[in-house]
């Protein structure tokens, strides 16, 4: 649940505050918009990608590699003030958020079986929705103290590096989709 806590919390801040921060440092609505739009676009082709991806090089290290790019993406956000500087934000941050979606959910598998798959599912996605609330509140309250968005996106990525630090801790055998249904049939 933690995970995607920290998770949500970055990605509701970045959702939330991207289109006001791009006309901040002096893009048009339709600019800032379609920023947005790309971000979501490749998001679907990260999702797709990083899927694969997973069921090759493994849950936990997918994982890790899209939460580190996500944040390394948030951190580029704030220097980023071109518009080729901000469409290459987009397109690295929507992908590797895109691609955690597929691998989180299979790592969750891979840890805990099938059998309860749709509780533990539920539970992630409610540590999830706390932290989508809490990351535009607390970056709309950071811009209202500082008329910036800096020290919003740095908390942002300092999120997203908590939850990578969790993922990399998980000790528990990580089993592949044979094991879980072996394992489930039995």
């Amino acid at each position: 649940m933690s995970i995607w806590l920290f998770d949500g919390f970055n990605v509701f801040l970045v959702f939330t505050h991207l289109v006001p921060h791009a006309t901040d440092i002096g893009f048009s609505a339709g600019e800032a918009a379609t920023i947005l739009s790309l971000m979501g676009g490749i998001s679907i082709v990260g999702r797709v990608i990083m899927g694969r991806v997973s069921d090759s090089i493994g849950r936990k290290t997918t994982v890790i590699i899209c939460s580190l790019l996500t944040a390394g993406a948030t951190v580029w956000l704030i220097w980023a003030q071109d518009l080729w500087m901000l469409y290459l934000f987009a397109l690295v941050f929507g992908f590797a958020e895109g691609g955690l979606v597929p691998s989180i959910t299979a790592l969750v598998s891979d840890i805990f079986g099938l059998r309860n798959i749709g509780k533990i599912l539920g539970v992630q996605d409610i540590g999830f929705g706390i932290g989508a609330a809490i990351g535009p509140a607390i970056g709309g309250l950071i811009f209202d103290i500082r008329k910036d968005y800096s020290l919003a996106f740095l908390l942002g990525a300092g999120a997203i590096l908590i939850a990578t630090l969790f993922v990399a801790l998980i000790r528990r055998e990580i089993v592949g989709p044979k094991q879980i249904l072996e394992r489930e049939t039995s």
